[in-house]
């Protein structure tokens, strides 16, 4: 990773794709960095990312949730509760 430092701290703006903020970007592009190198006033640091199998101990992935669908309770033929009746015109409801 790269760590790119603009001319100055106040320098707030998104260029090149990146956003600095305070005056510092980061990026994974090794073209981006090399772009900005050139540029007066910008300096590009690389950043060592840390290696989770280097002495730190790996956290566990929790489990994916399942991706929502209708809102509500489905009956055993898909519909949810209530999709697309309407009610009766005198209010009584579709059951009376």
């Amino acid at each position: 990773m790269y760590r790119i430092k603009a001319p100055s701290e106040s320098y707030e703006r998104k260029i090149g794709g990146i956003r600095f903020i305070k005056g510092v970007a980061e990026t994974d592009d090794a073209w981006l960095a090399s772009w900005f190198s050139g540029r007066p006033g910008f300096t590009v640091e690389l950043v060592p990312v840390e290696d989770p199998a280097e002495g730190t101990e790996e956290k566990p992935v929790a489990q994916a949730k399942k991706p929502a669908g209708k809102r509500g309770k489905q009956d055993d033929k898909g519909k949810a509760d209530d999709a697309g009746e309407k009610p009766a015109v005198d209010g009584a409801g579709a059951d009376a």
